[in-house]
């Protein structure tokens, strides 16, 4: 099982690109906090990125990527000593309204696909508390990832073009890099901490992805500890450790956000709900959809179908 893409799946990732754009040098833009996850990727030229205020200056280079997963502030610029003004001011100069073009009057420095990513907030999980708020990917790291490098490339490709339907599969395709661009970050990373550290562990990864792959089946500690070959002590006190919560209640609260994708997503009955995520009742599962999520679950199915 891919725990990283059942998670983001689950919660419902969704990736909108804003534009493929050249900036024309002078340039520079500062972009503010917001609540959705920023991204760049370099496509031709360079530039330079500031993650927060008093961060150091970052070179970006063809093929790089940089990723905002808190929505943090930050800066780009053409050149180090560059200045920089609202996004929103350089997006609407007389030069944008003309064609997909920034900045000043000088030669086009760098070419940007620039987006974000959000998903469904009425489902927190410890993958994104561990995420880091700047996650800069280099190009050769895009390119040993034979995927990645094909959806990035595929990408830049298509948003040039302007047919009916392009836009929608350039959006689906930002979500599918998210999904790879994280996971290549995630395998280079030795120092990763949270959610992130459980994940590459591999005695909590061995039990992470029995959790992940066999939602409905009736886990029980002492077999997670074994699947992780760990006393039931141990594997509870690092599971939470990592995860800021006991192993059965990170299954337990799993399983209400399965249930949850099935309610909005899909017409079975609770009943049948209630066996695929591994609950032998309908009323223990409400039950503990109510106490775990704060409502009961045919709440979400009526806010669906507006009733």
């Amino acid at each position: 099982m891919d725990v990283l893409s059942d998670i983001l799946q689950t919660l419902r990732l969704r990736g909108t690109v804003y534009f493929h754009a050249r900036f024309h040098a002078p340039w520079g833009m500062r972009i503010s906090d917001g609540q959705i996850a920023n991204f760049h990727l370099v496509t031709r030229g360079v530039c330079w990125v500031r993650s927060a205020d008093d961060a150091p200056l970052v070179q970006l280079h063809s093929g790089d990527m940089v990723i905002f997963p808190t929505g943090r502030a930050h800066s780009l610029l053409c050149d180090e000593h560059g200045t920089t003004v609202p996004a929103k001011e350089l997006l609407s100069s007389p030069r944008a309204e003309e064609s997909l073009s920034f900045g000043g009057e000088g030669a086009a420095t760098t070419s940007l696909i620039c987006g974000h990513f959000d998903y469904d907030r009425h489902c927190p999980h410890p993958l994104f508390e561990a995420l880091d708020a700047f996650i800069h990917i280099p190009r050769r790291q895009i390119s040993d990832a034979a995927s990645l490098s094909t959806i990035s490339e595929l990408a830049a490709q298509l948003s040039e073009q302007n047919q009916p339907g392009t836009h929608a599969v350039v959006d689906r395709l930002a979500e599918a890099l998210f999904m790879q661009a994280l996971a290549a970050h995630v395998a280079s990373r030795q120092d990763s901490a949270g959610f992130l550290s459980a994940m590459q562990d591999r005695q909590l990864g061995s039990a992470l992805n029995l959790m992940h792959g066999d939602i409905a089946r009736e886990w029980t500690l002492a077999e997670l500890a074994r699947a992780a070959s760990m006393s039931r002590s141990a594997f509870s006190a690092r599971f939470r450790a990592l995860t800021g919560e006991p192993p059965m209640l990170y299954l337990a609260r799993w399983r209400m956000l399965k249930a949850r994708e099935l309610l909005l997503d899909t017409t079975l009955s609770l009943g049948r709900i209630s066996e695929k995520v591994g609950y032998r009742s309908e009323f223990a599962f409400s039950k503990a959809f109510k106490r775990l999520v704060g409502c009961a679950p045919g709440n979400i199915r009526r806010e669906t179908v507006g009733i």
